[in-house]
């Protein structure tokens, strides 16, 4: 796919909150965006060379990202067809193929045939993890490796998706996923907002939406950083566990994006201008209300001087004399 192609607009999949969709037109996916795309940064020093295996695969983008990382071959499983359908039109590429299946048994794939196995933000969809779990150890080689995310559903968040049949606290996950696998590095993601003094970069022309994972930034790219607060792995927004990769060659990573940042200030003022709304509308009821109250307050007076005028003995004796003057034929103004 061509840059080019991004622009037009695509009505193949109905965005849900689940299925990521860079191309999705009309969508802001920035913040999305670096969400997912840094598990994937992170896989791609591995995958030159090997034939991969990413279950569930969705919509296709990290699939494709693979594969322009110099995969030898790229099979993308994911359980819905209309998802499948719109990876193999829009994430194509010569070393991917793409396959309709549920996760927990993909037939048509045989032992130990894949060198790198990447699985993001599955397991939690999913009815029997376990058994997932153990299709992925069938279907990983003796000595493959194997990224494994799960987002943590028990943070504070304000939304946390409907979709999820599980909802994983770190030890729960960690001690499921080493009862099949054995050993494994884990990692915590952390969602940040992040402010960065760089030099200038040049703009280049683009040949692919990943050339900005495609380059990694040179050694030392930051100098001196300043870090704030970072939560323990237990209170991270998701988890990652890795197989088969020597943990000195793992290290921290960061997915930045200007417009990500852009989008989020957009957001709160949005969400500020909403609130500024709602507490003005609040205020008119308020004062709509209270001048109900003063009216009915008023009328209520009224009604008790009535009474207490219409109780009282001079009123009663009005109203005798009226009614001596009615039964004499006398004019009566009352």
């Amino acid at each position: 796919m061509t840059s080019s192609d991004l622009s037009t607009p695509i009505v193949d999949q109905m965005p849900t909150g689940e299925r990521h969709i860079p191309v999705q037109a009309g969508e802001d996916t920035s913040l999305a965006n670096v969400d997912h795309m840094i598990r994937y940064a992170m896989v791609a020093p591995f995958v030159r060379g090997k034939r991969v295996l990413d279950i569930s695969c969705g919509t296709g983008y990290g699939t494709q990202f693979i594969a322009l990382q110099g995969a030898r071959e790229v099979v993308g499983v994911d359980v819905d067809q209309t998802s499948i359908d719109f990876a193999s039109k829009y994430y194509q590429h010569p070393q991917v193929t793409y396959l309709q299946s549920d996760a927990h048994y993909v037939q048509s794939l045989e032992d130990a045939s894949f060198d790198l196995i990447v699985s993001f933000e599955t397991i939690e969809h999913l009815p029997h993890p376990r058994r997932f779990l153990a299709e992925v150890r069938r279907l990983l080689k003796p000595g493959g490796q194997l990224f494994l995310s799960c987002p943590n559903d028990h943070r504070a968040s304000p939304w946390i998706s409907p979709y999820h049949l599980h909802r994983f606290r770190f030890n729960e996950f960690r001690d499921l996923f080493l009862s099949l696998f054995g050993e494994a590095v884990f990692f915590g993601q952390h969602y940040i907002v992040a402010s960065c003094l760089v030099k200038p970069i040049a703009p280049q022309a683009k040949v692919s939406q990943f050339d900005a994972y495609q380059n990694s930034l040179s050694d030392r790219f930051f100098g001196q950083h300043y870090l704030e607060h970072l939560s323990s792995i237990e209170q991270a927004d998701g988890y990652l566990a890795v197989v088969g990769v020597d943990e000195s060659e793992l290290t921290n990573q960061i997915s930045l994006s200007q417009s990500a940042f852009q989008s989020l200030l957009q957001s709160v003022f949005h969400a500020q201008a909403a609130g500024v709304q709602q507490q003005h509308d609040r205020l008119q009821v308020q004062q709509l209300q209270a001048q109900l109250n003063q009216a009915q307050q008023t009328a209520q007076l009224a009604q008790t001087r009535i009474q207490a005028m219409e109780s009282s003995k001079f009123w009663q004796l009005r109203k005798g004399w009226f009614g001596i003057k009615r039964k004499l034929g006398l004019p009566v103004n009352e």
